[in-house]
């Protein structure tokens, strides 16, 4: 029977700080330890560090992201009330639309009116990042209070000495209780698709190389008769649908910052592999192999194109897929989706990109902000999340209801499964637990990875890219190159994507290409890459 997947990509489009984190990162595949309970014997108003509940009459208040979910308010959904009830403290939220998420982020700052907790993307939502927020007194520095405060965070990552390194600063400074992710699916869940049924009836193969896909996407449209062969989603971005490697990365390039072969940081839009994306794709925009309002689309736009066979490609999460092929088989029976791996310009080459999220996911992080009366406090509910019973609860929800043991195991209930109100998995578990939206907690691969559709045609192994060896860490920008940083690659990025799109379409032609990377160098794009050589150098060190 098919199973709803983790539709983090879809949840992601709703936050438009991630959009700078590494979408198309790198990170580990092997399964890390689920946390274990940590015992210590620091204490703190008669509060034994990582004994729950807390016996306290102190409230906390705390800012984020509206959280996927069917309820109205976050104190209407259970999940949010037994978090509480499991700590010991009662929390004040204030919860923040994504649409407005940036905008409210910095008239809070402006402000300095700060709640005790802010979940936000601190390594690339703020200007300056971490070490920034941290010396210009907005957020805690959190080092001391994790050592006497959270030692299932840091039993954690002494167990996890790789994820340790991410979720610092260069100068070794904690600054957030991270959302972490195990691996597997957790960190890759999206990649190229076509109609299989197509392939079938047209006699083709699953398309590896660029011409292919320039075969494929023709036959698309002249035997198939689609007007979007190829169709995109820019919830995000209008070029959302390239931002994680996907066809571009057949180039060598992405359009970012990233690392060659010798540890040297490049800038795409600079390199000779991107006028020859530009060319391509160009060519197949002038030829109506890709959708005329590609920079436009967004889900619900998708979401008709795919389950009405007017698209037959696109880049999309395995979620988002099995929820078009259900759509799609309750009128067309042999209806199906193939996943396909990230075109490369040679046969038998490895993809160098693609979308792959590093197991630190910045997007919803939280941090203790300076002026909290109780950081102590503030400390201790959060590290609930890393032990035992905070990983079964952020992942499965509360035993007994949504999910039992059995052989020592959780496993999902009826509840869930097969909701009495009809909700699907996704929504019942955005009800009961915390597994469709991020933040400080650790992501289960397990989880996620036994709620996959996985068969011949959805193998998410297809997806596998070399983009470890490629994209750039959650590097941190130095404070005193900040501002410098910041207004460069402001300038740089509003430039690239208008000529970018502007050639696509072709109200450009390739030759304003040449004069896009003069204009990069008139920016100081050279003085930007310098700066995150360094910051990749400082990494390195750590």
């Amino acid at each position: 029977m098919k199973k709803p997947f983790y539709n983090l990509l879809v949840l992601a489009a709703l936050l438009p700080a991630l959009m700078t984190t590494a979408c198309s990162g790198g990170g580990s595949n092997a399964k890390p330890v689920s946390p274990e309970p940590a015992s210590t014997s620091t204490e703190h108003a008669g509060n034994k560090a990582g004994a729950y509940p807390l016996q306290t009459d102190q409230q906390l208040s705390y800012w984020l992201l509206s959280p996927s979910t069917l309820k109205a308010s976050i104190n209407d959904v259970p999940f949010y009330e037994e978090w509480q009830q499991r700590v010991g403290v009662r929390m004040q939220f204030s919860e923040i639309s994504p649409s407005q998420a940036k905008e409210a982020f910095s008239t809070m700052l402006a402000s300095g009116n700060f709640p005790d907790i802010i979940e936000y993307n601190w390594l690339n939502g703020i200007s300056g990042g971490p070490e920034k927020a941290l010396s210009d007194g907005y957020i805690l520095r959190l080092n001391d209070l994790i050592d006497q405060y959270a030692p299932n965070l840091q039993r954690y990552l002494q167990q996890h000495p790789e994820l340790d390194k991410l979720i610092k600063t260069d100068n070794g400074d904690y600054y957030v209780f991270p959302f972490l992710k195990e691996g597997g699916m957790t960190q890759q869940w999206a990649g190229p698709v076509l109609r299989k049924d197509w392939l079938t009836e047209l006699g083709l193969p699953v398309p590896q190389t660029i011409d292919d896909w320039h075969t494929v996407l023709t036959a698309f449209k002249s035997h198939q008769g689609t007007t979007a062969p190829l169709a995109f989603s820019s919830q995000t971005h209008p070029l959302q649908g390239f931002l994680d490697g996907a066809f571009i990365g057949a180039f060598g390039v992405i359009r970012d910052f990233y690392v060659d072969d010798d540890g040297h940081v490049k800038y795409g839009p600079l390199e000779p592999g991107y006028k020859q994306f530009l060319t391509t794709i160009r060519q197949w925009y002038a030829e109506g192999l890709i959708d005329r309002n590609f920079t436009l689309a967004d889900r619900k736009a998708q979401d008709a194109h795919m389950t009405s066979s007017t698209a037959g490609a696109t880049v999309a999460s395995g979620a988002t897929i099995d929820r078009w092929e259900q759509a799609l088989t309750a009128k067309i029976a042999d209806a199906a989706f193939v996943f396909a791996p990230y075109p490369v310009l040679n046969k038998g080459d490895k993809p160098k990109f693609g979308q792959f999220a590093w197991p630190y996911g910045a997007e919803a992080s939280a941090a203790v902000a300076a002026t909290s009366a109780n950081p102590e406090l503030a400390v201790q509910v959060l590290d609930y999340a890393y032990g035992e019973e905070g990983y079964l609860l952020f992942n499965y929800g509360k035993e007994g209801l949504s999910y039992t043991l059995q052989d020592g195991k959780p496993e999902l209930t009826a509840l869930i499964t097969n909701n009495p109100d009809n909700l699907s998995y996704l929504e019942a578990l955005g009800i009961y637990t915390h597994t469709v939206n991020p933040g400080p907690y650790v992501g289960s691969r397990e989880l996620i990875d036994n709620l996959a559709v996985t068969n011949e045609d959805h193998n998410y192994d297809v997806w596998i890219t070399d983009n470890l060896q490629h994209v750039l860490p959650p590097v941190t920008i130095a404070a005193a190159d900040s501002s410098e940083y910041a207004r460069i690659i402001n300038d740089v990025n509003t430039l690239v994507d208008e000529i970018t799109l502007k050639i696509i379409i072709g109200t450009e032609s390739i030759d304003a290409y040449d004069k896009l990377v003069t204009q990069l160098t008139q920016l100081n794009i050279n003085r930007a890459i310098e700066i995150q050589q360094s910051a990749f150098d400082r990494y390195q060190q750590r």
